[in-house]
């Protein structure tokens, strides 16, 4: 499987994205407890293969290249933590899931 890291502004990862078998969008991530006053936190957005070229005209990018391929440009243009916000705010459709411990 696939992986695209997608970083944010300081350039350190935010996201790392995969297709699902299905052919869906999944990027995840996880935090983890810096002490024990902490618990680690993971999350992960689902998106569907239909939003696809909606994102790659978000960002002004050709809707016929690969999803991956797509995200690959947005985090080297320096938009990767605009992307999360979308996927945040549910801008950008998609299933979210979490967890803490």
């Amino acid at each position: 499987m696939t992986n695209i890291t997608i970083v944010g502004d300081d350039g350190d990862p935010i996201l790392y994205a995969s297709l699902t078998s299905e052919g869906k969008l999944r990027l995840q991530f996880e935090y983890f407890a810096r002490d024990e006053n902490e618990g680690d936190y993971e999350f992960n957005h689902t998106v569907e293969p239909e939003e696809f070229p909606k994102i790659a005209q978000r960002f002004g990018l050709d809707s016929a290249t690969p999803i991956l391929e797509n995200l690959k440009q947005i985090s080297a243009i320096g938009r990767g933590q605009e992307f999360q916000d979308l996927l945040t705010n549910k801008e950008i459709p998609n299933e979210f899931w979490s967890w803490l411990s």
